[in-house]
Protein backbone atom coordinates (compact mmCIF):
# COMPACT_ATOMS: atom_id res chain seq x y z
CA UNK A 1 0.00 0.00 0.00
CA UNK A 2 1.24 3.47 -1.40
CA UNK A 3 2.14 5.94 1.26
CA UNK A 4 -0.70 9.01 1.48
CA UNK A 5 1.27 11.94 0.65
CA UNK A 6 1.05 15.42 2.99
CA UNK A 7 -1.02 18.07 1.56
CA UNK A 8 0.26 21.96 2.12
CA UNK A 9 -2.72 22.24 4.37
CA UNK A 10 -1.88 18.98 6.56
CA UNK A 11 1.57 20.11 7.06
CA UNK A 12 0.63 23.93 8.27
CA UNK A 13 -2.34 22.59 10.56
CA UNK A 14 0.28 19.87 12.03
CA UNK A 15 2.96 22.69 12.62
CA UNK A 16 0.26 24.69 14.32
CA UNK A 17 -1.02 22.30 16.79
CA UNK A 18 1.92 20.48 17.51
CA UNK A 19 3.63 24.25 18.48
CA UNK A 20 -0.02 24.96 20.26
CA UNK A 21 0.70 21.82 21.91
CA UNK A 22 4.31 22.52 23.10
CA UNK A 23 2.74 25.75 24.83
CA UNK A 24 0.73 23.35 26.99
CA UNK A 25 2.12 20.06 27.35
CA UNK A 26 5.88 19.47 26.84
CA UNK A 27 6.83 15.90 26.54
CA UNK A 28 9.79 14.48 27.66
CA UNK A 29 10.88 12.98 25.15
CA UNK A 30 9.46 12.64 21.43
CA UNK A 31 8.71 9.21 21.76
CA UNK A 32 5.29 10.37 24.99
CA UNK A 33 2.92 8.18 24.27
CA UNK A 34 0.32 10.74 25.44
CA UNK A 35 1.90 13.87 24.00
CA UNK A 36 1.38 12.35 20.43
CA UNK A 37 -1.70 10.73 21.42
CA UNK A 38 -3.22 13.87 22.49
CA UNK A 39 -1.70 15.25 18.45
CA UNK A 40 -3.66 12.76 16.69
CA UNK A 41 -6.67 13.37 18.33
CA UNK A 42 -6.54 17.14 17.62
CA UNK A 43 -5.19 16.66 14.22
CA UNK A 44 -8.18 13.78 13.64
CA UNK A 45 -10.83 16.73 14.80
CA UNK A 46 -9.02 19.60 12.78
CA UNK A 47 -8.66 17.99 9.69
CA UNK A 48 -11.46 15.61 9.69
CA UNK A 49 -8.64 13.12 8.79
CA UNK A 50 -8.55 9.26 9.92
CA UNK A 51 -5.95 8.40 7.64
CA UNK A 52 -2.75 9.48 9.69
CA UNK A 53 -1.35 7.43 12.56
CA UNK A 54 1.10 8.69 15.54
CA UNK A 55 4.28 7.45 14.20
CA UNK A 56 3.42 9.37 10.51
CA UNK A 57 2.79 12.60 12.62
CA UNK A 58 6.24 12.07 14.72
CA UNK A 59 8.07 11.09 11.35
CA UNK A 60 6.77 14.37 9.38
CA UNK A 61 7.05 16.65 11.94
CA UNK A 62 10.50 15.82 12.99
CA UNK A 63 11.04 15.66 9.27
CA UNK A 64 9.96 19.11 8.83
CA UNK A 65 11.43 20.38 11.75
CA UNK A 66 14.93 19.09 10.94
CA UNK A 67 14.81 21.02 7.62
CA UNK A 68 13.36 23.93 9.04
CA UNK A 69 16.03 23.79 11.82
CA UNK A 70 18.90 24.28 9.10
CA UNK A 71 17.52 27.25 7.45
CA UNK A 72 16.70 28.63 10.85
CA UNK A 73 20.94 28.44 11.16
CA UNK A 74 21.19 29.56 7.97
CA UNK A 75 18.99 32.50 8.11
CA UNK A 76 20.97 33.54 11.93
CA UNK A 77 24.05 33.24 10.11
CA UNK A 78 22.82 35.68 7.52
CA UNK A 79 21.93 38.19 10.48
CA UNK A 80 24.92 37.83 12.26
CA UNK A 81 27.00 38.15 8.91
CA UNK A 82 25.33 41.21 6.74
CA UNK A 83 23.17 43.01 10.06
CA UNK A 84 19.74 44.23 9.67
CA UNK A 85 18.93 43.87 5.81
CA UNK A 86 15.43 43.11 6.48
CA UNK A 87 13.31 39.93 6.71
CA UNK A 88 12.65 40.02 3.77
CA UNK A 89 15.96 40.08 2.32
CA UNK A 90 17.59 38.01 4.81
CA UNK A 91 15.22 34.73 4.57
CA UNK A 92 15.94 35.40 0.62
CA UNK A 93 19.76 35.36 1.08
CA UNK A 94 19.01 32.13 3.98
CA UNK A 95 16.84 30.20 0.64
CA UNK A 96 19.78 30.71 -1.60
CA UNK A 97 21.94 29.35 0.92
CA UNK A 98 20.32 26.62 1.83
CA UNK A 99 19.49 25.66 -1.92
CA UNK A 100 23.30 25.88 -2.19
CA UNK A 101 24.21 23.92 0.87
CA UNK A 102 21.74 20.53 0.42
CA UNK A 103 21.23 20.89 -3.61
CA UNK A 104 17.51 21.54 -3.64
CA UNK A 105 15.15 24.62 -2.65
CA UNK A 106 13.68 24.92 0.62
CA UNK A 107 10.05 23.76 0.35
CA UNK A 108 8.68 24.93 4.07
CA UNK A 109 8.63 28.44 4.03
CA UNK A 110 5.35 29.17 5.59
CA UNK A 111 6.18 26.02 8.09
CA UNK A 112 9.25 27.55 8.96
CA UNK A 113 7.49 30.93 9.75
CA UNK A 114 5.28 29.04 12.28
CA UNK A 115 7.41 27.06 14.23
CA UNK A 116 10.70 28.49 13.97
CA UNK A 117 10.20 29.94 17.41
CA UNK A 118 10.35 26.03 18.92
CA UNK A 119 12.84 24.59 17.20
Amino acid sequence: MAAIQWTEEEDIALCELWVEALSHYMPRSWSSGPFWGRLLQHFSVHRGNHTRAINTLSFRIMKICMDCKRLEQLHTAVEHQWGDLGEDDTIQIALINYRHEVGCEFKHVSKWKIIRFFI
